[in-house]
């Protein structure tokens, strides 16, 4: 007997399901090896909590905890969304433990605050580190030289909040004054520029918020991803340190090839997500 052309038993409608079948399966499957590589970092991560640590090192160890197990219980669709959140506090854990054991230290704040930040280095650049995760609005982080105000970061907390680590010109001063207005707590530091990340060829760099990028050889572009619906740009920083050309800039889900010298430093400012990587060795 025939199938019919159309309806729950016809040709088309049996390889259907059967495609869905194995889609969902190999999604399954998928999840299931991303829950298990999450967890094996997890495992070996060096962080141990202690109860005199920062307790904004403590939230970000719970989440990472919170989001294994949270992704051992949810469907496929969800498991990288929740181990993103979770490979996010384990990243600012990495840099959390490079700044222990020595002077500088975390400046707290909250709304529009005048802070006076210890400086690591008084003969170069500094790496600016600065986070909030309290709610939406903008925030902006000014600092002063000779008189002159100079703007450092500007941008826009999601519901995520939002985390820039930004390469800022030399400041002759062991404290560097800093003016920070942003819509609830947060929390900056100094930290020496080659702290700063590297882009090597052979892995994609991904990051959320405003940053500063060391590019070291490999080939003459990058190739640069957005991942949301807000702005951003991407500038070549100048050897004094300030921003230089602006070599790409959109709006929403965006993936494009940027020309840029082989050695060089970027800075990228978006709200989002974001992914950078070099094609070439």
């Amino acid at each position: 007997m025939e199938r019919p052309l159309f309806g729950p038993e016809s040709e088309l409608a049996l390889a259907m399901a059967k495609a869905a079948s194995v889609s969902a399966v190999e999604a399954t499957r998928a999840a299931e090896q991303a829950v298990t590589s999450y967890g094996e970092l997890l495992q070996l991560h060096p962080y141990s909590p202690r109860p005199s640590d920062d307790r904004d090192d403590l939230a970000d160890y719970q989440t990472a905890l919170e989001a294994y197990e949270e992704a051992k219980q949810s469907p496929a669709a969800k498991v990288p969304e929740i181990l993103e959140r979770g490979r996010e506090a384990l990243e600012r854990l990495d840099v959390a433990a490079r700044a222990a054991g020595s002077d500088t230290q975390w400046i707290h704040g909250s709304g529009r605050t005048r802070a006076r930040v210890p400086n690591p280095v008084t003969d170069g650049p500094a790496l600016l580190i600065f986070e909030t995760d309290q709610g939406d609005g903008d925030y902006v982080v000014s600092g002063k030289r000779r008189g002159r105000s100079r703007e450092f970061l500007r941008g826009t907390c999601g519901g995520w909040g939002t985390r820039a680590q930004v390469l800022v010109p030399p400041q002759r001063d062991a404290m560097m004054p800093l003016e920070v207005s942003a819509p609830g707590p947060w929390r900056i530091e100094l930290r020496p520029a080659d702290e700063a990340r590297q882009l090597c060829w052979n892995a994609p760099l991904k990051g959320r918020g405003p940053e500063s990028v060391a590019k070291v050889d490999g080939s003459g572009v990058v190739e640069f991803e957005h991942h949301g619906e807000g702005a951003f740009k991407v500038y070549e920083v100048t050897q004094l340190f300030h921003k230089g050309p602006l070599l790409a800039e959109g709006q929403g889900e965006a993936r494009l090839t940027i020309a840029v010298p082989h050695n060089c430093l970027l800075r990228i400012d978006a709200d989002g997500r974001w992914t950078l990587r070099d094609p070439q060795a």
